[in-house]
């Protein structure tokens, strides 16, 4: 720290060994021992730094650059994930008031992609290169609360606008999630646009909460151009309601209801096919 100046260096290193044992369906007591034994070592070090800048008893200004890694899986072809990740913004806290604004980049030199028992496209835990990908777009949240008597009323918003979300180069994988990625293809699960709103109504023995979250179009497999409803997700609204009651300071109980106008939506297409919501 410096006056009006906070500064924050810092440098992870790892060192990681792993080990992957595959052991034969036909030996479920696993008494003859792996079939098949992977293994795979990487060190790394990776720095991060942040800055924060203080203009008043209210502003702040703040940016960041830190590295972003996670090593491949035993036995993988696929290269190490890396990426930097870069953010810069401004917050605002005046007690009752606060607002924050964030521009964030995400610029991978290779990104990762793992076939689980969800994504299809191969053996389980096998990996695959999807090369250099772009993130970035900003997030803006705030909050606002006042009091009525013995009554508090927050209210909270949080915005997330992502701008692009995209491959940097072309490439050919069985990853059913990507396929065959071209340049400029956006990537799956990422919508455009992200928003939640909340407000409730708090006092020392009750409280009330009800939020509503609206998840944009996206993609359920990289592509561009215009939207192929096999291969996408429409945009939702969702409402949710949180109640609770005190009974002593040490007790309490609540009733939570996710979905609460009970919408019917789709909320994924992987594992084999249309996913409902809650």
């Amino acid at each position: 720290r410096a006056g009006d100046w906070c500064l924050t260096p810092g440098v992870r290193f790892e060192d990681v060994d792993m080990r992957r044992l595959d052991y034969s369906t036909a030996d479920p007591r696993r008494s003859q021992g792996p079939t098949r034994i992977r293994e795979n070592s990487v060190s790394v070090a990776i720095p991060g730094f942040g800055v924060l800048y203080r203009l008043n008893s209210d502003w702040r200004l703040l940016a960041g650059i830190h590295k972003g890694f996670n090593p491949p899986a035993p036995g993988s072809t696929a290269k190490e994930e890396s990426s930097v990740n870069i953010e810069a913004g401004a917050r605002f806290d005046s007690g009752d008031l606060s607002f924050e604004a964030i521009y964030f980049v995400n610029d991978y030199d290779n990104l990762v992609g793992t076939v689980t028992e969800s994504t299809g496209g191969g053996e389980v835990g096998e990996q695959f290169d999807g090369g250099e990908v772009i993130v970035s777009g900003f997030e803006l949240s705030s909050s606002y609360g006042w009091d009525i008597g013995d009554l508090e009323v927050p209210l909270n918003l949080k915005y997330t606008w992502t701008t692009d979300a995209e491959f940097r180069n072309a490439f050919d994988s069985s990853f059913e999630p990507w396929g065959e990625g071209s340049l400029g293809a956006e990537l799956p699960y990422i919508p455009e646009q992200q928003l939640r709103a909340m407000a409730g109504l708090n006092t020392k023995q009750w409280r009330v909460n009800i939020a509503a979250s609206y998840i944009g179009k996206l993609r359920t497999k990289a592509g561009q151009g215009s939207f192929d409803e096999a291969e996408s997700v429409e945009d939702r609204i969702v409402w949710d309601m949180m109640a609770a009651w005190r009974f002593t300071p040490r007790l309490s109980t609540y009733i939570k209801v996710d979905n609460l106008l009970d919408e019917t939506y789709i909320a994924a297409r992987r594992p084999a096919g249309a996913r409902p919501g809650l």
